[in-house]
């Protein structure tokens, strides 16, 4: 059974001071239809200083989809496409509305497996942050344990291991009649520069495997993260 498309409107929240566990509550790009800090995983390095060429686009090659599939699959990128505007959180779909300057989707979902990024950028750091600081003050507005027919959604916040607040990471996990599902949904918020990176990862974890299974989604985003340093303290253009 595969849950992620079917709970995609509990997703997105994050709040950072420490670990919270709340129930799901939810910030466009033009609608064209798309546990704990890891020391290992890097940090973006900062933009080099001598950088004066206003970032306008997101480039063709950034590496959005790396580690994405197996050692041999290419995932393909796309500038249309849902991507994670469907991701939603108390009735508000966080990526949908965004006057993005950019976008760029990936998926790689099938099976009992769901793998999608989706990378937008803003008019300004400030307003990337900004974004994302909205979203991780979103489940102080909701209480309790969000029900989606008759399943109940859990969603924990945690430190990212990709940056400080307002980073963030949040895993999803279900309980069905009361009684606990298999599977959960990671989903990381990454802020840099005038951009932002929300990844969402459904996997068939149970309790005993999902320290795990969290843990695996995170050396896959190490490269687009990293590559992110691109955005950080580049002016974006005005035309």
């Amino acid at each position: 059974m595969r849950f992620r498309p079917a709970l995609t409107t509990a997703v997105l929240a994050a709040g950072l001071a420490g670990t919270l566990v709340v129930s799901g509550c939810a910030v466009r790009a033009d609608d064209d239809g798309a546990a704990g800090t890891d020391a290992e995983a890097p940090a973006p390095a900062a933009a080099s200083s001598a950088t004066t060429e206003p970032v306008v686009a997101i480039a063709d090659d950034f590496p959005l989809a790396a580690g994405m599939g197996g050692p041999d699959d290419v995932v393909p990128t796309s500038r249309t496409g849902t991507g994670l505007r469907d991701l939603a959180l108390c009735g508000t779909t966080p990526l949908r509305g965004l006057d993005a300057r950019d976008r760029m989707v990936a998926d790689n979902s099938g099976g009992e497996s769901a793998n999608t990024r989706e990378l937008v950028l803003l008019d300004s750091a400030d307003e990337a942050a900004a974004v994302a600081e909205a979203v991780a003050g979103l489940p102080a507005r909701c209480s309790g344990v969000e029900v989606i027919g008759e399943t109940e959604v859990t969603t924990e916040v945690r430190t990212s291991p990709f940056g400080p607040a307002p980073a963030a990471t949040l895993v999803q996990t279900y309980a069905f009649d009361g009684e606990p599902g298999p599977g959960a949904t990671v989903v990381h918020v990454v802020p840099v520069g005038a951009a932002l990176l929300v990844s969402s990862t459904y996997g068939q974890w149970d309790a005993g495997q999902l320290e795990a299974g969290i843990a695996a989604t995170r050396r896959p985003l190490r490269r687009t993260v990293a590559a992110m340093a691109a955005f950080d303290g580049v002016p974006v253009g005005v035309g």
